[in-house]
């Protein structure tokens, strides 16, 4: 038979573990209904901080490209203010005509023909189609296109045409260029709103 003082001292292990299993569960549950949350919350917060971080360090770049950008802008402008061109009015189209005709003859080529098309009228500019037709050497043809835009800055090749071959030496080949030349708007161009 047991003793009366073993069975006591057996009771009380046993409330003993059972207390102490019952501080186990009290500290998980605490655990996790308080400190796991804080620490997530922690944890999240940190994250969120580092992702502002780079978020800032990314729009302070971005402010500095779209500085620079504007920088540059502003300096083209200024750039476009000083070497604007001068547009002259399609009503000079005549001194235009012998002015193109003379750097033609400068440049060694024979003008056969020279026709203007139907001005079309626009909000910054007129623009005033020529085409010239003539016979020169295919060297003389490409010295010409090399000094017709600083020549005449308001005006663009719009096609070239030219017939031989640059390996054979023949007298005169013939050619034809479409020009457009850019003229001060006229006074009947429709205004936009």
């Amino acid at each position: 038979m047991a003793s009366p003082s073993g069975s006591k001292q057996s009771r009380l292990l046993w409330i003993d573990a059972a207390g102490i299993g019952v501080c186990l569960l009290a500290s998980v549950a605490g655990y996790m209904a308080l400190v796991h949350p804080f620490l997530q919350q922690r944890s999240a917060a940190t994250g969120l901080s580092r992702e502002m971080e780079s978020r800032q360090k990314k729009a302070a770049e971005l402010e500095a490209t779209v500085t620079t950008i504007k920088d540059r802008v502003d300096m083209v402008a200024q750039q476009l203010t000083a070497g604007a061109i001068q547009l002259e009015s399609a009503g000079h189209i005549n001194k235009r005509i012998a002015g193109v005709t003379e750097f033609f003859s400068s440049c060694d080529l024979h003008v056969d023909d020279v026709q203007t098309g139907r001005v079309s009228s626009g909000l910054q500019y007129d623009l005033v189609p020529i085409t010239i037709v003539g016979r020169g050497a295919y060297l003389q043809c490409a010295k010409l296109l090399h000094g017709l835009c600083s020549k005449y800055p308001d005006m663009s090749v719009m096609h070239i045409d030219l017939t031989g071959s640059p390996t054979e030496r023949v007298e005169l080949e013939k050619f034809r260029f479409d020009l457009f030349w850019y003229a001060t708007p006229s006074k009947s161009a429709p205004k936009r709103v």
